[in-house]
């Protein structure tokens, strides 16, 4: 209870970002677990798709059938 209260009084309270996780530093919290598993998801799509493309076999695979 006290260290809430210390906290809410400012940020020079607050941990030190070294300290934070990583998606603490740098980014606010999702607002939901649905938000995050979301944004995990698109993501991971993105660079899917970026190496996907990148790939040999993208080539031959888009020539036989483009819809893949």
């Amino acid at each position: 209870d006290k260290q809430a209260k210390k906290a809410a009084e400012g940020r020079q309270n607050n941990s030190p970002q070294a300290w934070l996780p990583h998606y603490l530093r740098f980014n606010s919290l999702p607002l939901s677990i649905s938000a995050l598993k979301q944004a995990h998801r698109q993501s991971t799509q993105e660079r899917w798709s970026r190496s996907w493309s990148k790939s040999p076999r993208y080539a031959r695979t888009h020539s036989i059938d483009p819809n893949i």
